[in-house]
């Protein structure tokens, strides 16, 4: 189903209110909370759409005017949309606690601003909107991309009914929101992280990386309509559900525990106080989800996801959820380096010892150096762990084979590695600016400083060199150098023969795998045929006679198109050495030393009984 016809069949049908069991859960917080919600929803929807009018025009006196049906029918699928999937969230909290009181997640702003915010971004996507494409909805909404990635997943669990088209959008934006956005200046990770990781605080200080306090809704609304040059009122029916008082009044205020927290957002009563329902799950530490399989993580919960960052973790193990968070947080950019250290590690034709490595390169810089992230992007550290793991590791591979492969991979952008946030001035510099340079300037001046002491214990423990191959094709191995920290040990099979593919060039990309089949058919046959392997027009001297004797009755031995070398199979034994040599006749003296056939080998193959 296309994006647009999903829209027109199941989105649109839909009441633009709230329906009776959402209602319900509204209604069963500490306070009724329909009008908040409606009000809000009023007033972001209207600022984002506003701003994304399809047809723009100028009246006689040069003011904006805006296609107001397009943007009014647009207004009304995303809130058909928020309402429909906030109400399979409910639905599924409920379950999970055994409760209907949701006051904890309901009462949050920014959850709120969240669902908003992927609604109205789903139905500008799918509508073609140029002029709102992503992230351009983060400013009317107030929110920043770190907090958006909170519902993303969620929003997709929720709305079965979603598109393939739409699931693909959601996953490029999360990507993008792992790749820079979240490191990006005034996100509001740093909030959490400033939190789980208190060493990284003088830094983030220092670099200025806070994010800004939440916005009001009243702000953004008049924000909103002076951008969009609309000086006309909200509808009377918003006006009228927000009470006599007009809009709520949310003071943004600082955390009292944490100064630089992210802002909590009060409507002028006391703070919520539900507890987690959730039962508490036994954890280690935080970050320590990254070495245990992905079965056993535990993700959390959309209450925990915004809920205070120093309030204790549901989940126990004397986590808080900003640790908890952040832990999730990290997961998911170390799955997203994974697959793009993959990638290009088989562009550059590494092994996977090398992309191995690469990888837990990646994973002491996201644990122990931090720091590296901050205002940078992915791509730019793993371009240079792979340069930094190849060159101790003495491969060749150079930083401009590693760009120009990176260059191929989809996501490539030319600033990524022209334009590199160094974290100094340049002196003399002034076409890129202070605290900028290229990749290598960056490699050389920050990244190698930082992650020097790991590198060279990595290189002290892998291979250094790669195998050489001698004139047989055999590979010579030095037998003082062992495999790389973690490697998988290759098991040994005393009887059997090795069917795992063999590399038969060591300058190209070339394998040959035997046949597959069972190893006790390749015993078998490999005794039939190990002897017989012999042409006449490889020796003149000789003549060879059928191999296949009249008493062996190949055609008795298929069973299903396939040949039945078993006993029950094959009333005849096996062709012995004596038997083959026998069959064989000199057609004519051959006095040829070099014409001349070997002997056999004693090698006797099994006999049937």
């Amino acid at each position: 189903m296309s994006t647009v016809k999903w829209l027109r069949t199941v989105i649109s049908p839909l009441p633009a209110k709230p329906s009776p069991e959402l209602q319900q859960y509204f209604q069963s917080c500490d306070q009724d909370i329909t009008n908040d919600v409606t009000y809000r929803a009023q007033v972001l929807l209207e600022g984002i759409f506003s701003n994304a009018g399809a047809n723009k025009t100028r009246d006689s006196k040069g003011s904006v005017v805006l296609d107001s049906g397009w943007a009014e029918q647009r207004r009304q699928e995303a809130l058909k949309l928020y309402y429909r999937v906030l109400t399979g969230m409910c639905k599924a909290e409920s379950q999970r606690l055994g409760n209907k009181n949701l006051s904890l997640l309901l009462t949050n702003e920014r959850f709120h601003r969240c669902m908003l915010a992927c609604s109205a971004e789903l139905v500008l996507y799918t509508h073609k909107t140029v002029k709102m494409t992503f992230p351009a909805v983060l400013e009317p909404t107030g929110i920043t991309a770190f907090d958006l990635s909170k519902v993303i997943e969620s929003f997709v669990r929720h709305e079965e009914t979603l598109p393939r088209e739409l699931k693909r959008h959601l996953n490029s934006m999360e990507q993008q929101i792992l790749e820079s956005m979240a490191w990006e200046k005034g996100s509001s990770m740093y909030s959490w992280l400033i939190v789980a990781k208190k060493n990284l605080a003088e830094t983030i200080n220092r670099m200025g990386l806070m994010a800004e306090p939440m916005p009001s809704l009243d702000f953004l609304g008049q924000q909103n309509r002076i951008l969009s040059g609309n000086t006309q009122q909200l509808r009377d029916g918003a006006a009228e559900g927000s009470g006599a008082s007009g809009s709520p009044q949310r003071v943004v205020v600082p955390s009292a525990s944490n100064t630089h927290g992210p802002p909590v957002v009060s409507n002028g009563s006391s703070e919520v106080s539900c507890s987690f329902r959730s039962p508490v799950k036994e954890r280690t530490s935080a970050f320590s989800a990254f070495t245990s399989p992905a079965k056993n993580r535990i993700q959390p919960t959309l209450q925990l996801a915004f809920a205070s960052p120093q309030r204790p973790s549901p989940l126990g193990g004397g986590e808080t959820c900003a640790e908890t968070v952040i832990n999730v947080f990290f997961q998911k950019v170390l799955k997203l380096a994974f697959v793009r250290i993959k990638d290009l590690c088989c562009r550059l034709q590494q092994s996977s010892e090398v992309w191995d490595q690469v990888y837990r390169a990646m994973q002491h810089i996201l644990h122990k150096a931090t720091h590296l992230f901050f205002k940078r992007h992915i791509d730019q550290l793993i371009l240079c762990s792979i340069y930094g793991v190849c060159k101790v590791r003495k491969a060749d591979v150079t930083f401009k084979k590693c760009i120009e492969q990176y260059g191929k991979q989809p996501q490539c952008k030319s600033h990524v590695f022209r334009n590199v946030y160094i974290d100094m001035p340049v002196r003399g510099d002034s076409k890129n600016g202070q605290g900028t340079g290229d990749i290598i300037k960056f490699y050389n001046e920050v990244f190698v400083p930082a992650t020097k002491l790991y590198l060279q214990h990595l290189g002290s423990s892998a291979v250094v060199s790669a195998p050489m191959t001698n004139r047989n094709g055999d590979e010579d191995r030095n037998d003082t150098d062992g495999p790389g920290p973690g490697s998988p040990k290759v098991p040994s099979f005393v009887a059997l023969p090795d069917m795992s593919p063999k590399k038969v060039s060591a300058t190209h990309n070339v394998y040959v795998s035997p046949l597959r089949a069972t190893k006790d058919l390749i015993m078998n046959i490999f005794a039939l045929t190990a002897h017989i392997l012999l042409l006449p027009d490889t020796c003149p001297g000789y003549e060879m006679h059928s191999i296949f004797f009249s008493d062996l009755r190949l055609k008795k031995w298929r069973v299903g198109g396939r040949l039945d070398f078993t006993e029950a199979g094959c009333d005849s034994r096996l062709v012995s050495d004596s038997l083959v040599a026998g069959s064989f006749r000199p057609a004519m003296p051959c006095d040829d030393p070099k014409l001349q056939v070997p002997k056999l080998l004693s090698h006797q193959g099994p006999v049937l009984a």
